[in-house]
């Protein structure tokens, strides 16, 4: 009874509308594909590709002591854990965890891949008075294309002798470009010796300064 009332408009309607189920299933299967392709990359090549990305756009040395580790949800990144910063020739950071998300574009291309954010998780600095400008060092890399975040991580400053003088604590730190003022800035929000307080830090590239903006809520 129900192919008798089947009349030629009912069954096209039908058959639009299977072409599109299946034009949908078929789109988003190939899409899932794509996302997943970089998981078959030989391991060492992504690796070199990523810290070749990095060194150009921040100027810095990683150095991964685990494998990475690809997802695309909710965006394509790669995670590692157990990794270091060199800076200088120097070991200057041991870092718990990192986020190092890439762009959509070109996943099916390792040597196209970009890197487009950071982020650097429970990491330990150690700065004394050969490398206390590594921060602001850091103002004069390329955040056109890129930006860098520090959660939860310590900076410990120290003196020749490796004793600890105080601790910077980075509840959580950014680094991006401000397309309107032209300059990269680091906003940061910090505590020491268990006093909260933000800071504001920017490059004046025509004074040649360096410009910072402290607030110190309790006070």
């Amino acid at each position: 009874k129900n192919l008798n009332k089947l009349n030629a408009n009912n069954q096209k309607k039908l058959l639009i509308n299977n072409k599109f189920f299946l034009t949908l299933v078929i789109s988003i299967i190939l899409f899932l594909s794509y996302l997943s392709i970089p998981n078959v990359f030989n391991q060492n090549k992504i690796s070199s590709k990523i810290k070749e990305d990095l060194f150009d756009k921040l100027n810095l040395e990683f150095n991964f002591e685990k494998k990475l580790e690809y997802k695309f949800f909710p965006r394509p990144h790669f995670t590692t854990k157990e990794s270091s910063i060199i800076f200088n020739e120097n070991t200057i950071s041991e870092i718990k965890k990192i986020v190092i998300y890439v762009s959509l574009e070109n996943l099916h291309s390792l040597k196209n891949m970009r890197v487009k954010d950071i982020v650097i998780e429970e990491g330990n600095f150690n700065l004394n008075k050969n490398n206390y400008g590594f921060f602001i060092k850091l103002l004069d890399s390329n955040f056109k294309d890129i930006k860098l975040e520090i959660m939860n991580s310590n900076i410990f400053y120290r003196n020749l002798e490796r004793d600890v003088l105080f601790i910077n604590n980075i509840i959580n730190a950014k680094y991006i470009y401000d397309p309107n003022e032209s300059k990269n800035i680091l906003y940061s929000k910090n505590k020491v010796f268990n006093l909260p307080f933000s800071m504001e830090l920017f490059n004046n590239q025509d004074k040649k300064k360096l410009f910072s903006k402290i607030n110190i809520e309790s006070l």
